[in-house]
């Protein structure tokens, strides 16, 4: 097990919702994670409605609470997140602005699973939040030929499409909310917006479409095949528009988080299917170097993502190794998903 003392340090210190696991799931439970002490992660119908109320205030909380990085833009904690993700789609590596160094590489998903839980430990330690952390099965409603049936879009959650010339969302927890991060990297003030685009939707993320990704057998074609521009994940992103469409400051609309929990069960139940070659598979470059192609840039030396390739969150949470996230259950982390 690959275990860094700073992911240590923070376990000691971590607290955790607990549920009792589905029975039919295959476990991997190891140190300090056991059946006692996993949480459940659960898609947002699964919540109840006490449930799904505590969350959304939580998410409200993180929003009212001051930041604490310095990274340009931030005004709230939960900017923190949002400022962080754009500050690591727009890196530079040995002197060298190389861009983007979270999607359409190799540490895309375990750098967004670490992120994840960085939400999470900030909900449940600065905003008191003991529920489960939801997910939305996106593949369930694109089935359906409405990717924006689910609940959590209605008045009573996270407030539906946008309106008016703005395409400001007006309606939900988050209705009239202002952002002040972005668009792209600019630091303006601007609503939460979203421009629903149903047949994308459904077209990207339908059962057919995740399990084109997930018949390959390796990490290296399967992660190619999760940040395909018709893939779950780029084209929810692309079909809830507006912020959510915003590469550098899409974590802006609490939707995100959702979305992110969802593609990182479908990386969980991948790497569970076959435990024995997946579940430290790990493959790819660590940065793109399309755009210094593009510019005529010498680009730094090109590493490989590796299991001792350090994750970093600002200030947010200590470093670790992707080594140290591959497993959910391993002590570091303790979740798994209800179905």
């Amino acid at each position: 097990m690959y275990f860094t003392s700073a992911a240590a340090t923070l376990l000691l210190g971590a607290s955790f919702a607990t549920a009792a696991p589905c029975s039919k799931q295959r476990t991997f439970y190891n140190g300090t994670c056991t059946a006692e002490t996993v949480t459940i992660r659960k898609e947002w119908r699964n919540l109840a409605e006490s449930e799904q109320a505590s969350y959304l205030e939580a998410v409200n909380c993180l929003m009212e609470l001051p930041a604490n990085t310095s990274l340009s833009g931030v005004t709230n904690r939960f900017s923190d997140l949002q400022a962080t993700h754009r500050d690591k789609t727009n890196a530079t590596v040995n002197g060298v602005f190389v861009g983007d160094i979270i999607h359409s590489v190799g540490q895309f998903l375990p750098w967004h699973r670490w992120y994840i839980y960085a939400h999470e430990v900030m909900l449940r330690d600065q905003c008191n939040y003991t529920g489960p952390l939801p997910w939305w099965d996106e593949a369930k409603d694109a089935d359906t030929g409405n990717a924006f049936s689910s609940p959590m879009w209605s008045a009573d959650a996270f407030g539906g499409n946008g309106t008016g010339s703005d395409l400001c969302v007006v309606d939900g927890a988050f209705a009239n909310h202002t952002e002040h991060i972005g668009p792209g990297l600019a630091n303006t003030d601007y609503c939460l917006d979203r421009s629903w685009d149903n047949e994308w939707a459904v077209e990207s993320a339908n059962s057919t479409s995740v399990k084109n990704c997930t018949r390959h057998n390796d990490y290296e074609t399967f992660w190619q095949c999760m940040v395909a521009e018709k893939s779950t994940h780029k084209g929810i992103h692309t079909a809830v528009g507006g912020l959510m469409g915003d590469k550098d400051t899409s974590p802006g609309d609490p939707i995100f988080f959702l979305h992110h929990n969802y593609v990182d069960r479908i990386w969980w139940q991948w790497q569970t299917a076959n435990p024995d070659s997946r579940m430290y598979d790990m493959s790819g470059t660590t940065f793109n170097t399309t755009y210094l192609t593009v510019e005529g840039i010498d680009a730094p030396d090109v590493a490989t993502a590796s299991l001792d390739y350090v994750i970093n969150i600002a200030d947010i949470l200590p470093d670790v190794i992707i080594g140290d996230v591959m497993n959910v259950q391993n002590g570091l982390l303790c979740y798994d998903y209800d179905y």
